[in-house]
């Protein structure tokens, strides 16, 4: 059982991280469509991560799009730097929600 204390302590010591960064996500991307990377390069520019790390912004993409239903993936675009088909987001409509 001192595993699952331990991973609930870990759990509970990023979850204000994980409201920030969803607020963040959500800022930046306002009216546009955007992919991961298009928005950890902007997180970066901003100062809201003081390194590129796609990690900061993938896991918070799903849950936004999946749990909170904030977001919507709405496309396809090949990303610059791998020359993979990644997904495209915005932010989902009222509409779309009910």
């Amino acid at each position: 059982m001192i595993t699952a204390e331990t991973r609930q302590i870990s759990f509970d010591d990023i979850k204000p991280k994980r409201l920030s960064r969803y607020l963040q996500i959500l800022e930046i991307i306002d009216n546009k469509e955007m992919t991961a990377r298009e928005i950890e390069q902007e997180m970066n520019n901003k100062g809201y991560s003081k390194y590129f790390d796609m990690n900061h912004v993938r896991p918070r993409l799903t849950e936004l799009v999946n749990e909170y239903h904030e977001l919507t993936e709405c496309g396809i675009k090949e990303d610059y730097i791998t020359h993979k088909n990644v997904a495209v987001y915005r932010k989902t409509t009222e509409q779309e929600k009910m």
